[in-house]
């Protein structure tokens, strides 16, 4: 297409619909790849810089139409086809570059990823921006389509996760911008030729990933492994990769690049406390006896078998991830002893806290030990993602399920993102205060151990009643035969950072005073692994996990790049173009709502995670519920004038406002009713935000059109761009200071954009 008519067929709109829903399939299938392939904080870099390449679309068809005096638009057929082959020659690419190189090599091949992946982003970019801005009459009708065909990628790219590997996705998606690229020129011509035969092709590449290792992303072990077996299952979560060593008798289970144990047993080798390398664990069973126990998280079953071994039945097991109890269980069954099949084992799949909250059951034992979430969510890609797990009112919830007398047990490492295993004493102290204890500290022990890498951990055995002299001379006991000694118990001894926690006068003041932020997560801000102080920014990294350096550093250092080339972008054609130039005042309106809805997108997300039970739930179906209702209420847009842009504007400062500290609450009370009925609320709280949300863009598009239309490209750019930053910028604001934070954050950016379109001048064409 090189010069669009007025108004848009069918044809087009359905393809519009589909390159927006490509291009978000593609920047999840994206996260997913680089998260097994990269350090996780390291792929958030790469993806962000390369989202800048959709907004950057955009302002090549401004430059373009200024330096052409509003000439010819690209051809969005050719453009389709230019992306089809670039996610091609893209994911061919990435699935080459060794990322374990350290130094120079490193950000090299870092630099390389980023425009591998941001040319393609650049491609749709530039469709989507000519057909939004050549269409403008009907924008309301374009817009839609954009945001449906979103909607609808967003729905279907968990599922295919589910089927296929991110690599053979994107190359998949290649054929898919191929078909809207004939849709665009029609069935008959050159260009639908073109893109019949680059569709043809990517459905080759497909064909061949299924016989062949062209796709195949390859593995990254530690250095010094010799594995002689390997099982492998791509989830939307993570990669799931179980490596063995048979004369070894050992195997390590990876989720991404985090990995756990998995213990040889049979064949002699008895299923132990001492076998198993988990003597301080054990010494919670020891101190309830035989009962029924909840095991979050199985991971590679050496908690399941030590359960097991201390008589414990049944054992009640929640698992995040399926692909982990199939490669423990099926692909490495004989060497595991098939843990999660043993009699007496149920297991269940989901999040740890959402399963729990919707069962009455009452354990003597609580055990998590080691869980984490390191892998990188798919909606976001960062290795500090929340973990509601690891919350004040998580804990809470463990002690409510607790039986007299039972324990909840907790293991962490010493350091590896950070202070863990005080960071998860504090948080157990501040629990049992939040419960009713009048005394917390005379109702925990933490037991000091070696893990079976020779890495010093701390065991967390903590309940509601306090603990006895006699039963505290046992666990010295058993402390000193199966670890290595006590860290903290009632009257001592103290351990390290455990006798200043012991001698302050409260927990607030020690976690005021200690270098690193060890004070209890909370739902509102639940990074548990991100402990980094803004003062401590720039000194080196804490952890022994991230020796290519901190993530909360580099986050930050990639909000600084964000924001430095969104001005750039921002302030460059009004320096360097010629007139007319875009009008700064009403380019700061497409900038405020681009940054106002990805910061609600973010924080949706994540609250919705723990209400649905499920990340890839609240991935899918907070996006697609937003999306689709953004674009129903851009629809209806063509209807509205300032009147109704500035009464669905102050409708979601309002409901932004009332969200940010009544949403969690609403949901942490219906977290235990049916799924259907979870499923339900979730698309009637999302709605209307939804609806009001998409009605922004369109009217204010139409307004610029009236009063600047040479900027309209321009301004479709601004929103692009702002958007990425904002979804660094939502991460950062959330650890720092909270989701309830970052959603007033939006609603005063929602309030930016209220007081440009009631203030603004509106062209009389507009009511």
């Amino acid at each position: 297409m090189t010069e669009v008519e007025l108004r848009p067929s069918g044809r087009t709109l359905a393809a519009v619909g589909i390159v927006a829903g490509a291009t978000l399939a593609f920047q999840i299938a994206l996260s997913r790849l680089f998260a097994a392939a990269v350090a996780y904080h390291f792929g958030f870099l790469a993806i962000s810089l390369a989202l800048l390449g959709t907004g950057g679309g955009a302002l090549y068809v401004y430059a373009r139409r200024v330096r052409s005096g509003g000439g010819s638009s690209p051809s969005c057929s050719r453009w389709c086809a230019a992306a089809a082959l670039l996610f091609a020659g893209c994911v061919l690419l990435l699935v080459r570059l060794d990322f374990a190189a350290e130094g120079v090599g490193f950000y090299l091949r870092l630099a390389v990823a980023c425009v591998a992946a941001a040319l393609p982003l650049f491609a749709c970019g530039v469709v989507l921006a000519v057909a939004i801005t050549g269409y403008i009459g009907f924008v309301g009708r374009v817009y839609a389509s954009d945001l449906i065909g979103a909607s609808l990628g967003a729905g279907l790219v968990v599922p295919a996760l589910a089927i296929a590997s991110p690599p053979v996705l994107i190359a998949a998606l290649g054929a898919v911008l191929a078909g809207a690229g004939i849709l665009f020129a029609g069935p008959r011509g050159r260009e639908a030729r073109l893109n019949s035969g680059i569709a043809a092709g990517a459905c080759g590449l497909v064909a061949a990933a299924t016989i062949t290792p062209i796709l195949e992303l390859p593995l990254q072990l530690p250095p010094g492994l010799s594995v002689d077996r390997v099982a492998q299952h791509w989830t939307p979560l993570a990669r799931i990769v179980g490596v063995g060593a048979e004369k070894a008798r050992v195997g390590l289970l990876f989720y991404d690049r985090v990995y756990a144990p998995i213990p040889g047993i049979g064949k002699g080798v008895e299923a132990r406390w001492d076998t198993l390398v988990a003597g301080p664990p054990s010494i919670g069973y020891q101190l309830t006896g035989p009962g029924r126990t909840l095991i979050i998280g199985g991971g590679g079953g050496r908690d399941i078998h030590v359960a097991l071994s201390e008589g414990q039945n049944p054992v009640d097991v929640i698992e995040l991830i399926d692909g982990n109890r199939r490669v423990v269980d099926e692909d490495f069954g004989d060497l595991s002893g098939r843990p999660y099949s043993r009699d007496g084992v149920t297991t269940a799949i989901g999040d740890g806290r959402s399963v729990l909250a919707s069962r009455s059951t009452l354990y003597d034992q609580i055990h998590i030990g080691f869980t984490d979430t390191l892998s990188a969510n798919s909606a976001q890609g960062f290795a500090l993602m929340e973990n509601s797990l690891y919350t004040l009112e998580a804990f809470v919830l463990y002690l409510e399920h607790l039986k007299p007398r039972g324990i909840l047990n907790v293991s962490r490492l010493l350091n590896l993102v950070g202070e863990e295993a005080l960071r998860a004493t504090v948080l157990t102290l501040a629990a049992l205060r939040e419960s009713g204890i009048e005394h917390p500290e005379r109702h925990v022990v933490v037991v000091l151990g070696k893990d079976l890498f020779g890495a010093l951990y701390g065991t967390v055995l903590a309940r509601l009643e306090p603990y006895s002299p006699d039963e505290l001379a046992r666990i010295a006991r058993l402390a000193e035969e199966r670890g290595e000694g006590l860290a903290m118990a009632p009257e001592g001894p103290y351990y390290g950072p455990w006798k200043d926690l012991a001698a302050a006068p409260s927990l607030e003041a020690f976690c005021a005073a200690y270098p690193m932020d060890v004070c209890p997560p909370t739902d509102d801000r639940p990074f548990f692994f991100s402990m980094q102080r803004i003062g401590g920014i720039g000194g080196g990294s804490t952890s022994e996990l991230y020796t290519s350096g901190d993530p909360f550093t580099i986050l930050l250092v990639t909000l600084v790049v964000l924001l430095a080339l969104s001005t750039l972008a921002f302030l460059g054609p009004m320096a360097f173009l010629a007139p007319p130039r875009p009008d700064a005042i009403s380019m700061t309106y497409f900038a405020a709502i681009g940054l106002g809805f990805l910061l609600l997108e973010v924080v949706l997300i994540q609250r919705f995670v723990f209400f649905l039970g499920y990340p890839t739930y609240a991935l899918s179906v907070v996006l697609f519920t937003l999306l689709l209702a953004s674009g129903i209420g851009a629809s209806l847009s063509g209807r509205m004038g300032r009147r109704g842009l500035v009464a669905c504007l102050s409708l979601v400062v309002a409901l932004a406002m009332a969200g940010a500290w009544g949403l969690q609450p609403l949901l942490g009370a219906w977290v235990s009713q049916p799924f259907p009925l979870r499923l339900a609320l979730t698309v009637a709280l999302l709605t209307p935000l939804g609806l009001c949300l998409g009605v922004a863009m369109p009217i204010g598009l139409r307004r610029l059109q009236g009063t600047q239309p040479s900027a309209v490209p321009y301004a479709w750019g601004v929103n692009g761009i702002f958007s990425v930053v904002s979804s660094v910028l939502a991460v950062a604001l959330a650890i720092q200071w909270g989701f309830a934070v970052t959603t007033v954050v939006a609603a005063a950016c929602y309030g930016v954009a209220l007081a440009h379109a009631a203030s603004s001048r509106w062209p009389r064409t507009l009511p």
